[in-house]
């Protein structure tokens, strides 16, 4: 006898299972948790500082490679990258894994005071570095529009 006929045969208890696993279904999908917004750590700071009316070499040689300098003495990070532009620096700096969520505002607080360390080795011209490391929410509609 194959499950076909016994199905056909028995049709109460296969109504009887179809049911039971259509409401357990249900049970499970009300239990499951979720949020509007979900919750994701964003371990990913950009550092910016504005050079105005110098050329992209002069940006890389006075003020990207000072800010390279003072991020890459932490030993929290995982990778640094720079972007240099004309009369603007940008350097993204990557943190290790192993940091969680709770420990991130005290390795974002220390690179902000490592940056502002290096500000007066900074050229005259060149504006405060800004440290941006909160745009977690941002990122995750990001992601949505561009997957």
């Amino acid at each position: 006898m194959n499950i076909a006929e016994y199905s056909i045969k028995k049709s109460v208890i296969t109504i009887t299972l179809t049911i039971v696993c259509v409401y357990l279904g249900i049970q499970s999908f009300q239990s499951l948790p979720r949020l509007e917004d979900p919750e994701f750590t964003i371990k990913e700071a950009i550092i910016v500082t504005p050079y105005p009316g110098a050329t992209a070499a002069e940006v890389e040689e006075e003020v990207t490679n000072v800010i390279e300098k003072a991020v890459q003495e932490m030993g929290q990070l995982k990778r640094v990258e720079s972007t240099s532009s004309r009369g603007l620096s940008t350097v993204k700096a990557v943190i290790k894994d192993e940091y969680d969520k709770k420990s991130l505002p005290q390795v974002w607080d220390e690179l902000r005071r490592k940056v502002n360390d290096y500000q007066s080795q900074l050229p005259p011209g060149a504006g405060p570095s800004l440290v941006n490391d909160d745009y977690g929410d941002v990122y995750g509609v990001y992601l949505a529009i561009t997957g």
